[in-house]
């Protein structure tokens, strides 16, 4: 018998439920993590591995009819809007572009054409039915200087109504009132991987200095980042100076929402950011929203005919706009599955006030 979804784990926090959503301006999109496809280990690749290409195809079915699907009641109740803005992919895109020799070059390039098939720059160009906005992980190049994060430049080109000022490989691009940036791996200066450090940021915080000042300035809309790593990750991973940095700007600017991917973090969860510490349970702080991940499955290695990885989710996102200066929202939900997208549906949410200035 497949395993069913327990509805009963419903976070609600904090502040205020959510009824109906009937708002004046909604801007709605999904944001989720590490489809990270993952091609048989062959030299001549011809198919993705099995529970990689089940989770792919049941993945896209999914989202081809997710617009317009019910919200329970215990879940603020409505629709899933039909004009989903686009679709966040948190990096890890592909699984075997961190790996060298052998098999492996022949992998990432099938890897990846079955990646762009399914995710689209534009709402036509893949089989989800609306744009991927995507950013890279360390398994598509931890340095950075691969070609898929050379292919990302190209798709970059492609974007309409999208920032991408200097190397090309991080952009921002607005929805309404909302501003949004995706920088790759993590935020943090220079080009390079420093010394007794992990990945190289490839220049993220000065793209986004800049397109904050530029595109944001003193306006006070809604912000959002994105990027790979959890903030919370080892200071060998993120550096601490380059976190330091990346909370004054969340305090500078009117950050509503950091979305990161890598820790396939099963169903997806929310945390707060202080400065000093993260936690679900702090009541102020920057929202920390980890999404799970898209697809990656594989087989076991270990026991034949089996799985590994089969528990998926996304985020469905609302930034609902009211009449007037009040009552303005930002609502989250997750929807999820146990078992590699066979049976799924919606998980839990977060809902809290915000502030949305009015644009001109």
């Amino acid at each position: 018998m497949k395993q069913k979804l327990n509805l009963l784990t419903v976070a609600i926090t904090p502040l205020l439920l959510v009824g109906s959503i009937e708002a004046e301006d909604r801007v709605a999109f999904l944001v989720g993590g590490d489809p990270q496809y993952l091609a048989e280990k062959s030299a001549s690749p011809t198919r993705l591995d099995p529970f990689s290409e089940q989770a792919a195809v049941r993945m896209v079915q999914l989202l081809k009819q997710f617009p317009g699907r019910d919200i329970p009641q215990q879940f603020g109740g409505g629709n899933v809007s039909s004009e989903i803005r686009g679709l966040i992919v948190t990096g890890d895109l592909i699984d075997s572009a961190d790996k060298n020799g052998g098999p492996y070059p022949a992998m990432q390039r099938f890897e990846w054409e079955r990646f762009i098939s399914d995710f689209g720059v534009g709402p036509d160009d893949g089989r989800i039915p609306f744009p991927a906005y995507e950013l890279h992980g360390n398994h598509d190049g931890p340095q950075g200087d691969t070609f898929v994060i050379d292919e990302i430049i190209q798709r970059n080109k492609q974007r309409m109504g999208i920032h991408n000022e200097g190397n090309g490989l991080h952009y921002s691009w607005d929805w309404g009132p909302l501003h949004l940036v995706n920088l790759g791996i993590f935020v943090g200066r220079g080009e390079k991987r420093r010394d007794d450090h992990h990945y190289s940021p490839r220049a993220s915080f000065g793209f986004l200095m800049s397109d904050l000042t530029k595109h944001v300035g003193n306006s006070g809309r809604p912000v959002i980042l994105s990027f790979h790593l959890h903030p919370n990750c080892p200071e060998y991973d993120w550096p601490k100076e380059d976190l330091a940095e990346l909370w004054e700007i969340t305090q500078a600017y009117n950050v509503i929402a950091l979305f990161h991917g890598h820790t396939h973090g099963s169903p997806p969860k929310r945390l707060r950011w202080d400065g000093k510490q993260f936690s679900s349970r702090l009541e102020s702080g920057v929202d920390v929203f980890d999404p799970d991940d898209l697809a990656a499955a594989k087989s076991d290695r270990r026991n034949s005919g089996t799985g590994q990885g089969l528990r998926h989710g996304f985020l469905y996102v609302e930034l609902i706009d009211e009449a007037g200066a009040k009552n303005d929202r930002f609502v989250v939900r997750s929807y999820a599955t146990r078992d590699n997208w066979a049976t799924h549906n919606w998980d839990r949410m977060w809902t809290k006030s915000v502030r949305i200035p009015d644009i001109d």
